[in-house]
């Protein structure tokens, strides 16, 4: 006989995802910086943490709109594990993608903020798409 648990047990051991399809413009940033700090905030995240939270996904959208070409959709994906939140922002980039480089500002900003931080790049029939993933710890938070 197989063994069943109930959907509600199921889904009360998983994150939930929040996620967000923006035009890849950089009037945008401000609908992500909203989210990101909704959800932050939502996890009991301190006054300082929500500002760095909203600080790195400006910098990785920024990173990736103007690396994408016109008409493109940058999609975020947010996921709050406490004590750390997950974000993932992905667009189509021209020019092979979007690299680590190490000597931007930005880079180091980014890096500086986040507790983790790792940029992909995969090749499609369509072309490259770069996705950075990050994660924020909230200092606050006893472990």
């Amino acid at each position: 006989m197989a063994n069943t648990a109930p959907i509600d047990s199921a889904l009360e051991r998983t994150h939930p995802v929040v996620e967000l399809r923006v035009r890849a413009e950089p009037g945008q940033l401000p609908v992500l910086r909203a989210v990101a700090a909704a959800i932050a905030l939502q996890q009991g995240f301190d006054l300082d943490a929500v500002a760095d939270v909203k600080l790195a996904i400006d910098e990785a959208g920024t990173r990736l709109i103007t690396r994408a070409p016109k008409g493109a959709t940058l999609s975020c994906r947010f996921q709050a594990m406490p004590p750390a939140l997950r974000i993932s922002a992905s667009a189509p980039t021209v020019d092979g993608g979007l690299t680590a480089d190490s000597r931007t500002f930005g880079w180091h900003v980014l890096n500086a903020l986040a507790d983790s931080v790792e940029v992909k790049v995969d090749e499609t029939d369509e072309g490259s798409v770069t996705t950075i993933d990050v994660s924020l710890i909230d200092g606050s938070a006893v472990l």
